[in-house]
């Protein structure tokens, strides 16, 4: 168990950014075809950029470039079943949630996730995604 509890510093508002969390779910519709489910949520976290110990450099590529750690009194989804892995905005830049933490240990509800830049582009959160 952590003898450090963080939630005085999580839930100061000098290190809040304003983040939506899209969540898309699979279903299918009357006709039986595949049908796509958005649902948005606004919520409040802090975002933190990658360390150098999650940039992962090859020969060919560094992975996870331009990804970033959000911790938040949030349940993300890094994808289940029907369920993709949810999507973060933070400003006009689209993130993947590509694996969770739970941080109850360091201070009550708090998830921590892990994300991937989406697009190519830092604009990204314009872009049109269909999984």
């Amino acid at each position: 168990m952590a003898l450090l509890d963080v939630t005085d510093v999580l839930d100061d508002p000098d290190f809040w950014s304003n983040i939506t969390v899209e969540r898309i779910q699979s279903g299918v519709d009357a006709r039986g075809e595949t049908a796509l489910t958005r649902t948005q949520f606004p919520i409040l976290g802090c975002v933190q950029p990658i360390s150098t110990q999650e940039l992962l450099r090859s020969p060919d590529a560094e992975r996870l470039r331009g990804g970033i750690t959000v911790y938040a009194r949030f349940g993300f989804i890094s994808g289940d079943g029907p369920m993709s892995a949810d999507n973060i905005i933070v400003g006009k830049t689209r993130y993947t949630v590509i694996s969770t933490n739970d941080w109850g240990a360091y201070g009550s509800g708090y998830t921590q996730a892990q994300c991937a830049l989406w697009g190519l582009q830092a604009d990204s959160v314009n872009s049109e995604y269909a999984p």
